[in-house]
């Protein structure tokens, strides 16, 4: 396997800390391994939230506000990158923590950004008309961990002009007009205009230094 297809099978640690406040304050939520960024098969070590922060997230939803994400990119141990992503708060408590992170890599399979979505998964969240959406905190519940899950989008190549197909059609053609199998339909004035110019300006400049006529 060659350097460039290593890399773009490469492995990528996120470290991913998530804000409550819209940004002011961070707090570590744990790390996402994606082992091989052309698959997109990931292993994720992430902490539960804690009671003040779904009561942030709770909060956060009832204003219509922000889950916001900060994930900082390492490799060989040195960090190369940070990223920012969001998602409306409310989403993810309807989706049941299950988020959906996407890794956008360009075409030397480095990692470009990452955008913060949330699972269209059934869930088991209580609605309450006037209290609006809550967690069931239920200790027999699964529904405080983030149930995370990784997408990679990967850079399409654009279309590619076909030059060769291209200059082997100019050269048939040449061929044909030396041969005499193509017809040239050019003008009189179009084929010829290099013998007729001389002539025409010679005849100009003639004309221009004869004398006049006597009277």
């Amino acid at each position: 396997m060659c350097r460039a297809e290593q890399e773009m099978e490469g492995e990528i640690l996120l470290h991913v800390q998530h804000s409550f406040d819209l940004g002011k304050t961070w707090q570590d939520r744990g790390t996402v391994n994606i082992h091989n960024t052309r698959s997109g098969a990931s292993s994720h070590d992430q902490v539960p939230l804690l009671p003040d922060q779904k009561a942030a997230l709770q909060a956060q939803c009832e204003v219509q506000g922000l889950y916001m994400v900060k994930l900082t990119e390492q490799k060989s141990g040195s960090e190369v990158g940070l990223h920012r992503s969001y998602t409306s708060a409310c989403s993810l408590l309807e989706a049941g923590l299950m988020d959906l992170l996407t890794l956008n890599m360009d075409w030397r399979g480095k990692l470009m950004s990452v955008a913060l979505g949330v699972q269209q998964q059934p869930s088991n969240i209580n609605r309450n008309s006037q209290q609006g959406i809550k967690l069931d905190l239920s200790p027999s519940q699964d529904n405080l961990n983030f149930k995370t899950k990784v997408a990679m989008q990967q850079m399409e190549n654009g279309p590619v002009p076909d030059t060769a197909a291209f200059i082997q059609k100019v050269e048939e053609e040449k061929k044909k007009v030396e041969n005499g199998e193509v017809k040239d339909n050019r003008s009189f004035l179009a084929k010829y205009w290099m013998y007729i110019v001389p002539v025409v300006l010679f005849m100009a400049i003639n004309g221009a230094a004869s004398p006049e006529g006597g009277q």
